[in-house]
């Protein structure tokens, strides 16, 4: 097996240049991530941690000669980070009906604040995702989130996590169900609250958690049709979620999952008619792991159902599961295999709900301790319930980034996406290839 320090050892100044280069023509950025996010609205559940310090991948592995130094504030850190990424979107409007090519540029800047406690932790974190489009400025987006994280170290054995979080966010057609063929993008303001408990006595691991979120959506405007107010997707989300965890051995766990979940919409619908008011829940059990040299992860089946208050909107239930598995080929690659099925609430069609099922893959490999290169492949269908409307989603990237020094790092990336709606009202198909090159300054 190689070691991650056998392949820094040879040439590394012409392989630096060399690789350097590919790193450019390849892919990859911070920016791209966010742009391609494909994570739905609801975000799922807080998911066992089979991490145990068994395996480490190659985005986690520790590369002290790069890190950035920040500035120190008492017993804080404070690091600013800022990313300039010019690119080109062969379907700005993401339809294939009006499909226009165009040139962008994202500037996102961020300031953190990092506790430097023995004991206690408290983060805070401000962010803006800025894009400006050469042509297409009604694409233009001005994004930005505020964060903070607290963690109260009660003892040994009993955590207390606080978090809140406020921002403006970008939907994204790759992500959930919203219509692609907009003139600008569908955007809402979000805010969420979350307390989490975590308590641990020998062979068992409690944690229980309590969140509220609450969504404020903007209108979107159409070429071929009316602008439509997005009212009626304003909502408030309440979310209980319970986790125990055995361990069998200090490899091997089970777990057991239990969610409960309220959502309540601010409006009714244009026509007058009653929203997709809710409550559902979610039962899960599985195992996660983590097998040194191996592989680490957690897989969990179970069972979701959503009733709806009003009787325009049949209940839905059925299948959920949730996976998330690593692999470790070499010291210096990492595989990474997700799988999920959930419910969540449609904002299209003419149903209250439908089934999320997503599926996806990640290659991260370490060339030099400074440079790693990234593939990844995602597939989504968006099936919703009492009739045959669904979409299918794909997207393909591959991506990397160079570290030059700890201040200065250089990526790129190469994606191509595509969706393709079956059914009314779904929006328009549509193809998309990206390419992007980013510049990252930090402290």
């Amino acid at each position: 097996m190689m070691s991650p320090s056998l392949h820094r050892n040879a040439a590394p100044g012409l392989i630096a240049l060399t690789s350097f280069g590919a790193a450019l023509a390849l892919s990859g950025g911070q920016a791209m991530a966010q742009a391609s996010n494909s994570t739905t609205l609801i975000q799922p559940v807080i998911s066992p941690d089979f991490r145990r310090d068994r395996n480490v991948s190659v985005l986690e592995r520790p590369h002290p000669d790069f890190d950035p130094l920040g500035y120190r504030v008492g017993s804080f850190l404070v690091n600013p980070a800022l990313t300039v990424s010019p690119g080109f979107t062969s379907n700005v409007y993401t339809d294939n009906a009006n499909k226009k090519s165009d040139a962008f540029l994202i500037t996102q800047p961020s300031l953190s604040l990092t506790s430097d406690w023995n004991v206690h932790r408290l983060r805070l974190v401000a962010s803006g995702d800025i894009r400006r489009y050469a042509k297409a400025t009604v694409r233009n987006q001005n994004g930005w989130s505020a964060s903070a994280i607290g963690r109260l170290d009660v003892n040994q054995d009993l955590v207390i996590d606080l978090s809140g979080e406020a921002g403006r966010r970008f939907e994204s057609p790759f992500a959930d169900d919203v219509v692609a063929n907009t003139t600008n993008v569908s955007s809402y303001l979000q805010a969420m609250v979350n307390a989490r408990a975590t308590y641990k006595m020998g062979r068992t691991r409690l944690v229980a958690s309590l969140e509220r979120s609450s969504f404020e959506f903007n209108s979107v405007d159409f070429l071929d049709q009316p602008s439509r107010d997005q009212g009626f997707r304003d909502r408030k989300m309440n979310r209980v979620t319970g986790i125990a965890d055995f361990a069998l051995s200090p490899s091997l766990s089970l777990y057991a999952e239990l969610v409960y979940d309220r959502n309540d919409y601010d409006h009714l619908l244009a026509n007058g008619n009653a929203n997709r008011d809710s409550n559902g829940y979610a039962i899960i059990g599985g195992t996660n792991f983590d097998l040194a040299g191996l592989m680490r992860g957690s897989v969990g089946v179970g069972y979701s159902r959503r009733d709806y208050k009003s009787d325009l909107y049949p209940d839905a239930k059925g299948l959920s599961v949730e996976a998330e598995v690593e692999f470790f080929p070499s010291p210096i690659t990492t595989v990474a295999i997700t799988a999920r099925k959930q419910i969540q609430d449609a904002a299209l069609g003419l149903t209250g709900a439908y089934s999320d099922n997503r599926l996806g893959a990640r290659i991260d490999h370490e060339l030099l301790e400074n440079l790693i290169i990234s593939a990844t492949a995602d597939i989504a269908k968006r099936d919703y319930f009492e009739g045959p409307q669904y979409t299918n989603v794909r997207s393909f990237s591959t991506e990397a980034r160079f570290q030059m020094t700890r201040g200065l790092s250089f990526s790129g990336n190469l994606r191509y996406g595509s969706s393709r709606p079956h059914g009314g009202n779904l929006g328009n198909a549509f193809d998309e290839f990206r390419a992007m090159l980013s510049v990252r300054i930090r402290r």
